[in-house]
C-alpha cells in the first residue's frame, strides 16, 4: 500500500497549484507535456510560499512562538489559563458549550480571563502576541451542536455542527464552518464518520471537504483548496468497500474493493485507480507487490485540457528501490523526483520560521 500511496502523494503534489498563464495548444508534444508538469510543480511551491506569507500563517506563527524564557507558546499559555479558570468540560467529559457562553476578556494585570458579559455564544478577546498591549484578537464560537451516539460500553456526545471565526486587528484571518458530521457504528464498541461537510478559511486560502456514503459500502470524497491569487486544486475520490461491516475485516486488502480518484488543477488532471480486491484474491498484501504488479493493479494517467500527456509507472532502481516515472507519448521517461526534487527540504525551507526554535 505504501508504494501506491507514494504514487498518489506525488500526484497530489504535482497538481497542487498551477499557473493560469500557462496556455498550451490542444495537442502536446512530449517536450510541451514535460514543461506543463514542471510548471505545475513550480506553481505548487509558489503556492506554498503564498501560504507562508499569508495573514493566517503570520498570526499562527505569533501564536505558536514560545514566550520569552518559557517553552510554552503564547496560544498554549492563554489557553491553559482559561482551561484552569473555567469548567470547560462537563462531568461526562464533553465540551461545556452552554455553560461557557459569554464574553471573556484577557486581563493584562491579573494575567487571567475576566467574564465581562453574557452572550449567546462564546467570545474571547485577547492579545494576539505575548508583546501586544491591547486585546487586538477576537475569537467567536457559535452554533455549536452535538449528537448522542451509543456504543456497547458508553454514550458519548460528539460535535456535529459549529462555527468559529478569528479576527486580528479587525481583519478576519481564520474561520471554520462545520456544517455536518455524522457517524455510523463500527462494531459494538466504536463508531466511524459516514458524512462530513466542513469549510475552512485560513487567509488567503479556502478549503472545503465533503465526505458521504451514498451506500453502506461506498465512500465519496470531494476536496478543494483555493485562494484569490490563483492557487487552486480539487480532488474527487471514490472508495468501494467489500462489506458494510468493517469491524469484521482483518486487513485493508480485505476491506477495499477498488479506489478511483481524479485530481484537478486548472487544465491539469490526474486520473488514478487501484484494484485492491484482485490483490487480495491473489493472496498478497499491497506491501508485497512487485513493480510489475503495482503497474497492473494501480494505474495513473496525466491529462492536460482533457488530452493525455503521460502515464505514471513504477520501476526498480539500481539499488532495488521503487522509482516513479512519468512516461510520455514518445516513450521518454522522467523520474518523478526530477520534478519534485527535495520535497521535504523545500517545504521546510519555505516554512523554516516554524521549524526554527524561537
Amino acid at each position: 500500500m505504501k508504494k501506491v500511496l507514494l504514487s498518489l502523494l506525488a500526484i497530489v503534489a504535482l497538481v497542487g497549484c498551477g499557473d493560469k498563464k500557462d496556455e498550451l495548444p490542444t495537442v502536446y508534444s512530449p517536450d510541451e507535456a514535460k514543461a506543463a508538469v514542471k510548471n505545475t510543480m513550480d506553481g505548487f511551491y509558489n503556492c506554498l510560499k503564498k501560504a507562508n506569507d499569508g495573514g493566517f500563517a503570520n498570526v499562527l506563527f505569533d501564536l505558536l512562538k514560545d514566550r520569552k524564557g518559557d517553552n510554552e507558546s503564547w496560544a498554549e499559555y492563554i489557553g491553559d489559563v482559561f482551561y484552569n479558570q473555567y469548567d470547560t468540560q462537563m462531568a461526562n467529559g464533553d465540551f461545556n458549550y452552554e455553560g461557557l457562553k459569554g464574553t471573556y476578556t484577557w486581563n493584562f494585570v491579573s494575567k487571567k480571563w475576566d467574564k465581562t458579559a453574557e452572550s449567546n455564544n462564546i467570545t474571547w478577546l485577547f492579545p494576539s502576541t505575548a508583546s501586544s498591549t491591547t486585546n487586538n484578537g477576537k475569537a467567536v464560537l457559535d452554533g455549536y451542536q452535538t449528537k448522542s451516539y451509543t456504543t456497547k460500553n458508553e454514550k458519548k456526545e460528539v460535535p456535529v455542527k459549529g462555527h468559529i471565526v478569528i479576527t486580528i486587528d479587525n481583519t478576519k484571518v481564520a474561520e471554520m464552518h462545520l456544517n455536518n458530521l455524522e457517524y455510523k457504528p463500527f462494531g459494538e464498541e466504536s463508531f466511524t464518520p459516514r458524512a462530513l461537510d466542513v469549510k475552512i478559511y485560513t487567509n488567503p486560502f479556502t478549503t472545503t471537504l465533503k465526505l458521504n456514503m451514498p451506500t453502506d459500502d461506498e465512500y465519496l470524497l470531494d476536496f478543494s483548496f483555493s485562494s484569490p491569487e490563483g492557487c487552486a486544486t480539487g480532488l474527487r475520490a471514490k472508495v468501494k468497500l467489500t462489506t458494510n461491516d468493517l469491524s469484521t475485516i482483518a486487513s485493508i486488502e480485505q476491506a477495499i474493493d477498488n479506489v478511483s480518484a481524479v485530481v484537478m488543477q486548472d487544465d491539469l488532471q490526474v486520473l488514478a485507480q487501484a484494484d485492491v480486491k484482485t490483490v487480495y484474491n491473489s493472496g498478497k498484501k499491497l506491501s508485497e507487490l512487485t513493480t510489475k504488479e503495482i503497474n497492473t493493479y494501480a494505474k495513473a494517467e496525466v491529462f492536460k485540457k482533457g488530452v493525455k500527456i503521460a502515464d505514471l509507472r513504477h520501476e526498480k532502481g539500481n539499488k532495488d528501490e521503487v522509482l516513479i516515472y512519468f512516461v510520455f507519448s514518445d516513450g521518454s521517461k522522467v523520474k518523478a523526483e526530477e520534478y519534485i526534487g527535495d520535497f521535504e527540504g523545500k517545504v521546510k525551507d519555505i516554512f523554516k520560521r516554524f521549524y526554527t526554535k524561537n
